[in-house]
């Protein structure tokens, strides 16, 4: 059986080569998406490990060998300028601060690079013609950050200062704290149109395998060897997939290291790809993948005479809308209680009830176009949304998942003041609808193609008894197109209601950007939308000739 699967994959018949290169492509760019996750977590840590020690406090008064106090609100030729002043108590022979040649000694200045170029405005204010010395990269939170580390005889009591046992303690600093914990809010916002998009990759040609492994069960084969079978061609894609997403992600990443978030730009080495993230990346990646395919054939393990002979798949129960409560509620109870693990679960709960419960608004929708149609093209959509819900949303699925997001980050979206906060909140979010406009692209093209794939039977038996294809294709274009109108526009509205539900009632937006967000949204998901249902109709068309 590994042998057949690996000449599916070589020569995947009548179809299979479309389908097959939409699955590699979705693949890669859920490859991308998880290498850019991980290395952009692990590259907070690593600039916390260089600046972390300027936040430590934790030590005893009475054995502190030094003092700290930081004033981030200084000014240098109209840029903001962080100033640190470091008062050794007692002689001691640990290692000097991360990238300084030795501790500094009252009346030494050590600058950034950035702020070596610009020191013809500070000489006067400090007394020197020139700093003691330039801090090297490993003392740097980015490239281009301005701040003077100033060595000091001692630190008023009312200045507040820290106390310190080390120039060298692992601390994390506060902002790339504060950035982590709104990275784990992004992953698990970013982490369903993700899943789907897998599940997208693994079900793009499974139409296609549904009835030619049926009629391997049909000819004598058994469950485990159709099933293993799959295994092996989806792994076999899955694979190449996540080596061409982290090759991908390398040829990016100096690009990617441009972004200025948490107070610049990024080292290149702080989110450069490390060996275990590869093969993190090498077995997660192809696992998920035949893991959805392999739910995705329950039927031919189960029903393969229902496969071939194309019977109805089982509607979805209206039960199911009860899932909807649970992750505001968890929301609405913790608030902004700092509870990170409550909340992450509850915004978890919200986005897996919109991914179950969308097939079942699809199915709602379809019936009443169905029984409101009043010609062929209606008619037929309609039908095609009903018999197949699960099908008709799954291309779409990762569409009106971004809507939730959107919706759910349009109450946070601060604007105007110079803050490093919120400049750092809207640049995440911008990086946020980045990482999953991506998805939805690439999701709603490997959709395209699938769906394409999966119509193709009923789609050609329709031409052989009359109907034009001009009227097939623009029932295929209004089938892709409504279940974004009729649910994604509806699961906006909720994942407002979530956001709401966090922020206790308080939307955080000023000005116009959150409306201007969900405008956005609603024009590229119709853009989406459309080019999607443009870019299946060559490959329904060849696919429905014979």
């Amino acid at each position: 059986m590994t042998d057949l699967g690996l000449r599916f994959v070589r020569r995947p018949g009548p179809g299979g080569r479309a389908a097959n290169l939409a699955a590699l492509g979705a693949t890669a760019v859920v490859a991308l998406l998880v290498t850019f996750l991980i290395a952009g977590s692990l590259g907070l840590s690593h600039r916390s490990e260089r600046i972390g020690w300027r936040s430590a406090d934790k030590a005893d008064p009475a054995t502190a060998i030094g003092l700290l106090n930081l004033d981030d609100d200084q000014r240098v030729d109209g840029h903001r300028l962080a100033v640190l002043d470091l008062a050794t108590l007692r002689p001691n022979e640990l290692p000097p601060p991360p990238g300084l040649e030795h501790t500094p000694k009252p009346g030494e200045v050590f600058v950034s690079p950035e702020v070596a170029k610009r020191w013809s405005s500070l000489s006067k204010r400090y007394n020197l013609d020139q700093p003691t010395g330039v801090i090297s990269d490993k003392g740097l939170s980015s490239p281009e950050e301005l701040i003077v580390i100033r060595g000091v005889q001692t630190i008023a009591a009312d200045e507040h200062p820290q106390y310190v046992s080390s120039w060298n303690e692992n601390v994390w600093d506060s902002r790339m704290l504060g950035l982590l914990i709104a990275v784990a809010f992004g992953i698990t916002l970013v982490l369903f149109p993700i899943l789907s998009l897998v599940g997208q990759a693994a079900g793009v040609a499974a139409k296609r395998r549904e009835h030619r492994l049926a009629a391997l069960r049909l000819a004598g084969a058994t469950r485990t060897q159709v099933l293993w079978l799959s295994a092996v061609e989806q792994a076999v894609l899955a694979l190449a997939g996540a080596v061409i997403g982290l090759l991908g992600y390398t040829v990016l990443s100096p690009l990617i290291a441009q972004v200025p978030l948490g107070g610049g730009r990024w080292y290149v080495g702080d989110i450069t790809v490390q060996w275990w993230t590869v093969l993190v990346v090498l077995v997660a990646v192809p696992v998920l993948s035949v893991v959805s395919a392999l739910i995705g054939l329950g039927r031919v393990s189960i029903t393969p005479l229902g496969v071939v002979r194309g019977q109805t798949r089982k509607g979805v129960s209206v039960l199911r809308i009860g899932l909807l409560v649970i992750g505001p509620v968890i929301l609405a109870y913790y608030g902004m209680r700092a509870a990170i693990l409550p909340l992450l679960i509850g915004v978890g709960f919200a986005a897996l009830a919109v991914r179950i419960i969308g097939p079942w608004a699809v199915q709602v929708v379809g019936k009443l176009m169905a029984n409101a149609a009043n010609g062929p093209v209606t008619l037929l959509a309609g039908r095609r949304l009903v018999d197949d819900p699960k099908g008709a949303f799954r291309p779409v699925a990762a569409l009106v998942l971004s809507g939730f997001v959107t919706g759910f980050i349009s109450v946070f979206m601060p604007s105007g003041e110079d803050d490093p906060s919120f400049n750092d909140m809207r640049i995440g979010v911008a990086l946020l609808l980045s990482l999953v406009f991506l998805t939805v692209a690439a999701s709603t093209a490997a959709g395209a193609v699938g769906t394409a794939l999966d119509q193709a039977a009923p789609a050609r038996a329709l031409r052989r008894s009359g109907v034009p294809l001009s009227v097939i294709e623009r029932s295929a274009r209004v089938a892709a197109v409504v279940p974004v109108v009729g649910v994604g526009l509806p699961v906006v509205g909720f994942g407002a209601l979530c956001g709401l539900a966090l922020s206790g009632g308080k939307v955080i937006t000023q000005g116009s950007s959150g409306v201007l967000l969900l405008l956005g949204q609603v024009v590229a998901g119709l853009v989406l939308a459309t080019v999607a249902g443009a870019a299946g109709a060559p490959v329904l068309r060849k696919a429905s000739a014979n």
